[in-house]
């Protein structure tokens, strides 16, 4: 279990680090459309709308990370308080909860990437991307958000017993 802890951990990284640097893209893309608009009145008819897309990818890529760092969602006040085995509890319990929600939204997103896919829908904007191309990376960040929950859950209850 822990080959596959530490393998969650190392692809959590680098997800993260493909976060920053759709962070960094997403900067030099607004502001290549800045300069466009106010230096050559034209625009590049595509920032809004990929910033966009680059916006969720990072959110979601970091989110395994934060997770697995501890500063997903935490409020500690409470837990702090309690022994081990309570904060094993309590931990078992928010990783089962976060496993349940995770699993759901998993589900659902993949559905809507599988009828975007279905009925060949396109985006309003210009470009007119292939919307389940950028969708795919919701259902992926979640799933592996599941796997993390679940590694989660399978450590606290390790601990409980």
């Amino acid at each position: 279990m822990n080959r596959v802890a530490a393998l969650l951990d190392r692809a959590s990284v680098a997800l993260c680090d493909v976060g920053g640097w759709l962070l960094a893209a997403m900067a030099v893309l607004i502001n290549v459309e800045v300069v466009a608009r106010y230096v050559f009145n034209r625009s590049t008819l595509i920032a809004d709308e990929y910033a966009g897309y680059m916006f969720v990818w990072l959110t979601l890529f970091g989110f395994a990370y934060a997770l697995r760092s501890g500063q997903f969602l935490r409020v500690e006040a409470l837990v702090t308080k309690l022994g081990p085995r309570g904060q094993a509890a309590c931990d078992l319990a928010s990783a089962l909860v976060g496993l349940a929600v995770a699993t759901v939204m998993t589900w659902s997103t993949a559905q809507l990437v599988h009828t975007a896919w279905r009925f060949g829908s396109v985006s309003i904007q210009p470009s007119a991307t292939k919307l389940w191309i950028v969708e795919l990376a919701v259902p992926l960040g979640l799933a592996w958000l599941v796997l993390c929950y679940a590694d989660l859950a399978v450590n606290a209850l390790r601990r409980l017993r």
